[in-house]
């Protein structure tokens, strides 16, 4: 076994999850105290893991052992100055609850995990819950792959960056690390971003997790996700909640946080609400789904059409990337519009070739995501149909046409 992958623990710190983890619960904490939601996992590998829920399970109702240390607090007081002093104190007291607020079971033979619970007391599962899971798949089914192995792969990946960089003359490549969710290991993740730290440290500009940011004095990288604009499907008129939820974010963070997400409703949908005044607000916008040159091409006219110089915004690109993939996207925005990365699995997660009784190597690709919202329905509709998610096929079909989207 290759013990050195892996720790004995897996979550070892309450910090160790996304920064967008933290700031959309001192949003909701602020402004939706008494709401409810619930979150469901959903596994898109073909690939039965119901033979981990004992682990899984045990890992996550270890987090109730966790919280939110002195040092943690004073951490985030520095780095994340827009977190108010009552939020901080309420940090200090913070208990994880999982034997009442998430449920792990199998139905029709797969694995199953469910969170429920107020709002701002339950939004970290997320993270937290797929770094579980994904470690102990590796343990389980991936502890055959040698130290070595994956430390070749990693520097191989990056001595070839750098190449291409120099080659190609691509001088507008930065990215930051955003493996937390998905990644091999905590350890794999920690080796991996000292490594970069290491090796480009011009090329790199954070980490999305606050743990190992706190560790490595990188910057802590993160905005908003999905979660925030559906649940605002359910926290006011639905053909509304897009243009809600994106004030009641710059409101809450006086505009420090500017990074806008796109895809919820669609890129189409989120351009008619992303009016001038927004778009001068808002620093950038962020890319998750969808072919990433036409949504540029898409953001860049609209900040032209409203008289808006696109070099002066950020277009942030998170998914999938690996880093051809991203130096691609670098060239063809050369000169037309700041760019970067976000880039996890392909860093966190990447045993290259490594193959197994005949089995090729491959990340879990799941996520958790938002299901209800005070007891209603929500949903993320996406650039990319296979994306979609919603549980109620007719308030699916009434988001739909509030927003003018065909059936």
């Amino acid at each position: 076994m290759s013990a050195s992958l892996f720790s004995d623990r897996i979550i070892q710190s309450a910090l160790d999850l996304d920064v967008y983890k933290i700031n959309m619960m001192f949003a909701a904490f602020t402004h939706y105290p008494q709401t409810t939601v619930r979150y469901e996992l959903i596994v898109r590998s073909n690939e039965d893991i119901s033979l981990l829920k004992e682990q899984v399970e045990a890992e996550i109702n270890q987090l109730a052992h966790l919280n939110f240390t002195q040092d943690d607090v004073e951490y985030l007081t520095t780095c994340s100055p827009y977190l108010s002093e009552s939020f901080l104190c309420y940090l200090k007291g913070f208990q994880f609850a999982p034997e009442t607020q998430v449920t792990v079971s199998v139905k029709g033979h797969q694995l199953s995990i469910s969170i429920s619970g107020i709002w701002h007391e339950t939004i970290l599962y997320e993270t937290l819950a797929m770094s579980i899971i994904s470690e102990v798949r590796s343990r389980q089914r991936w502890d055959n792959i040698p130290t070595k192995h994956f430390k070749q792969v990693l520097e191989n990946k990056v001595e070839n960056l750098c190449k291409e960089l120099e080659r190609r003359k691509i001088n507008n490549f930065q990215f930051s690390e955003m493996g937390s969710r998905r990644r091999f290991s905590a350890k794999v993740q920690q080796e991996t971003l000292s490594y970069l730290n290491q090796e480009v440290p011009h090329l790199l500009t954070g980490t999305s997790n606050y743990h190992l940011a706190k560790q490595t004095s990188l910057t802590p990288i993160g905005t908003v996700a999905h979660e925030w604009f559906m649940a605002h499907q359910a926290l006011c008129e639905p053909a509304l909640s897009q243009q809600i939820a994106l004030d009641k974010w710059l409101s809450t963070f006086d505009g420090q946080l500017g990074i806008a997400l796109t895809d919820t409703i669609g890129i189409d949908a989120f351009l008619r609400d992303f009016t001038t005044q927004r778009a001068n607000a808002y620093s950038g916008v962020r890319h998750d789904s969808g072919d990433p040159l036409i949504w540029g091409d898409k953001m860049i006219a609209h900040y032209e059409a409203l008289g808006i110089d696109p070099m002066s915004k950020a277009l942030i690109f998170t998914d999938g990337l690996d880093f051809e993939r991203a130096m691609s996207i670098c060239e063809y925005f050369d000169g037309r519009a700041n760019v970067s990365f976000g880039i996890g699995t392909f860093l966190a997660n990447d045993m290259g070739d490594w193959e197994y009784n005949n089995q090729h190597y491959q990340p879990l690709s799941m996520v958790v995501k938002l299901a209800e919202c005070n007891g209603q329905a929500v949903a993320k509709i996406s650039d990319e149909p296979e994306k979609a998610m919603c549980e109620d096929e007719n308030f699916l079909a009434r988001l739909k046409q509030d927003y003018g989207l065909s059936a």
